[in-house]
């Protein structure tokens, strides 16, 4: 039988491969020594670097070959990364062509969506067809030796540590101020772009004029050092609104939007990848507090349990421990402002329905399963309320393989202080999360400062973990982990 020797070269950094593997359907079997025929395919990049940012094509051509018309096509391209795990596999046409958002696709898929200039490593292989031989015409499987190029993808900066608001919210004084931190909710910021804050009403402003800086622009003092990655308004827009595109360049004046009469507060958010802004006014009150048999009823209790909103269109969310230590009932009411009777929200409001472990107790409120905790959702805008029992609240993660109903990572309610404890944690930085009932429904994560619902996976290590759920002593719900 006739040897025919396959040889891929990348003609780059002088690197080449030779490989006796090949798949030949043509060669007739003979047991006649021949000298081996060799075929080699030459593989010349052509792309060394590519920056999304100013590449305007919407193909790449990766490289060429010496493979002639027809006798391929396509390549298989494998694509690794420097210093990281994966692999991504791609088809380039018979001239060596990938669509440009399929590169863009491997790099993010290799490294994420920032825009820093990431090593790509190609191997380059095709079957080629009608390789003529003193034996007949074969086809056969090449490939070629690895190569390297850079690419960049296209996107703004964005600061891992978050913006502080400045402006007329706090009089121009042009400082880092903590409550005009925005923050998005945990993770890497090019794969979570989104940042929000909270601001109060400022008395006697009528229309609101803010930058964001990025944290990384600030001095130690606090004060402003560079102005030139402020988001800013863009060139020419001065109008008032509550949405709309920005500058990353600080290129344009204020950002503005006019104060809501009765707005208790505003939640600005921004989108950092699509350099969008929204500014929403809030009329609900932030909180809607509990009063009831657990605390005795007792109107002057300073630390309340809560539920907060979570939407602006009045549905407010929040765990609550409902207990009937006096024997007068497991029953309760809320307050929009605690302590002010005047303000109460009991079960004869709730036109929308009472649904869940809760029911009607006759203008109060009862809690039907029991002694323990309920997950409370409160829609004031169709007035309906559902509640539902926690059972059990455990700890979940790449440690126990996400199992969300493991025995063995359980916590025990301590009802003295609130909180929910386990000693002995499983948790590694590998990441995990909270989780209720045996099930991903009702789950926790985020910061251990301010988790929320469907957060992004924590990474504090620890074994005693408390999780404190009731925002009775914070307005977050948050944890410890030791």
């Amino acid at each position: 039988m006739k040897k025919i020797i396959l040889c891929g070269i990348a003609l780059v950094a002088g690197l080449m491969s030779c490989t006796e593997d090949y798949t030949n359907w043509g060669t007739p079997q003979s047991n006649t020594p021949n000298e081996p025929q060799t075929f080699v395919m030459m593989v010349q990049p052509t792309a060394s670097s590519i920056d999304f940012a100013t590449y305007t094509e919407e193909t790449v051509q990766l490289f060429t070959t010496n493979v002639g018309e027809g006798q391929t096509k396509g390549y298989t391209v494998t694509i690794t990364g420097e210093n990281v795990d994966g692999i991504q596999i791609i088809q380039a046409d018979a001239n060596g062509r990938v669509a440009t958002s399929t590169l863009e696709d491997v790099v993010i898929g290799l490294y994420g969506k920032a825009p820093t200039p990431r090593t790509l490593i190609l191997s380059v292989e095709t079957i080629v067809n009608n390789i003529n031989t003193a034996e007949g015409v074969i086809s056969a499987k090449v490939k070629a030796s690895p190569y390297s190029m850079t690419a960049k993808l296209d996107a703004p900066y964005i600061d891992e540590n978050g913006y502080y608001l400045v402006g007329n919210v706090d009089g121009w004084t042009c400082k880092r101020v903590e409550a005009y931190h925005m923050t998005n909710n945990g993770g890497d910021v090019y794969d979570n772009p989104e940042f929000t804050v909270e601001l109060e009403p400022v008395d006697g402003v009528t229309t609101y004029e803010i930058k964001m800086i990025p944290a990384a622009d600030f001095n130690d003092d606090g004060t402003v050092k560079e102005w030139g990655r402020a988001l800013s308004a863009l060139p020419g827009v001065d109008t008032p609104a509550y949405s709309g595109k920005f500058s990353d360049k600080n290129a344009g004046g204020n950002i503005k939007f006019d104060a809501v009469n009765g707005a208790k507060k505003y939640i600005v958010k921004i989108n950092a990848m699509e350099t969008t802004y929204d500014v929403k006014a809030i009329t609900y009150n932030p909180f809607i507090y509990f009063i009831g048999a657990t605390d005795g009823w007792n109107n002057d209790e300073p630390n309340r349990q809560r539920l907060a909103l979570v939407d602006e269109s009045g549905i407010y969310t929040g765990y609550i421990y409902c207990a009937d230590p006096n024997g007068w009932g497991n029953e309760f009411k809320f307050q929009k402002v605690a302590g002010d009777w005047g303000t109460e929200v009991n079960s004869g409001m709730m036109s929308g329905g009472i649904t869940g472990d809760v029911a009607d107790g006759g203008g109060n409120f009862k809690a039907t399963a029991g002694e323990g905790i309920y997950y409370f959702t409160l829609n004031m805008a169709t007035n309906s309320l559902n509640a539902v029992r926690i059972t059990n609240m455990n700890l979940v993660g790449d440690f126990n393989g996400w199992n969300q109903a493991d025995d063995a990572q359980q916590m025990t309610w301590d009802a003295a202080n609130y909180c929910f404890v386990i000693t002995g944690a499983g948790v590694t930085a590998n990441g995990w999360k909270f989780t209720a009932n045996n099930a991903w429904g009702i789950n926790l994560g985020g910061d251990i400062n301010d988790l929320t619902q469907d957060g992004s996976n924590l990474s504090a290590v620890g074994t005693t973990i408390k999780l404190y759920p009731t925002r009775k002593t914070s307005d977050k719900i948050y944890c410890t982990v030791e």
